[in-house]
Protein backbone atom coordinates (compact mmCIF):
# COMPACT_ATOMS: atom_id res chain seq x y z
CA UNK A 1 0.00 0.00 0.00
CA UNK A 2 1.18 3.54 -0.74
CA UNK A 3 2.33 5.16 2.55
CA UNK A 4 0.74 8.52 1.66
CA UNK A 5 -2.61 6.87 0.96
CA UNK A 6 -2.38 5.03 4.29
CA UNK A 7 -1.68 8.31 6.10
CA UNK A 8 -4.69 9.94 4.43
CA UNK A 9 -6.94 7.03 5.45
CA UNK A 10 -5.58 7.12 9.01
CA UNK A 11 -6.13 10.88 9.22
CA UNK A 12 -9.65 10.57 7.84
CA UNK A 13 -10.47 7.80 10.30
CA UNK A 14 -9.07 9.87 13.16
CA UNK A 15 -11.13 12.89 12.06
CA UNK A 16 -14.31 10.76 11.90
CA UNK A 17 -13.68 9.30 15.36
CA UNK A 18 -13.01 12.75 16.83
CA UNK A 19 -16.16 14.13 15.19
CA UNK A 20 -18.22 11.27 16.66
CA UNK A 21 -16.78 11.86 20.14
CA UNK A 22 -17.46 15.61 19.94
CA UNK A 23 -20.99 14.94 18.64
CA UNK A 24 -21.72 12.50 21.50
CA UNK A 25 -20.35 14.98 24.05
CA UNK A 26 -22.55 17.77 22.64
CA UNK A 27 -25.66 15.55 22.73
CA UNK A 28 -24.86 14.45 26.30
CA UNK A 29 -24.25 18.06 27.34
CA UNK A 30 -27.51 19.28 25.82
CA UNK A 31 -29.37 16.38 27.45
CA UNK A 32 -27.88 17.25 30.85
CA UNK A 33 -28.85 20.91 30.39
CA UNK A 34 -32.39 20.19 29.19
CA UNK A 35 -33.19 17.48 31.75
CA UNK A 36 -33.55 19.86 34.78
CA UNK A 37 -35.76 22.15 32.68
CA UNK A 38 -38.05 19.24 31.78
CA UNK A 39 -38.24 18.12 35.41
CA UNK A 40 -39.12 21.65 36.59
CA UNK A 41 -41.79 21.87 33.86
CA UNK A 42 -43.32 18.56 34.99
CA UNK A 43 -43.36 19.70 38.63
CA UNK A 44 -44.96 23.00 37.62
CA UNK A 45 -47.67 21.24 35.59
CA UNK A 46 -48.42 18.75 38.38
Amino acid sequence: MIPVLHDVKAGLLLAVVLAMVVFICVIAGLGALLRPVRWSDRKAHH
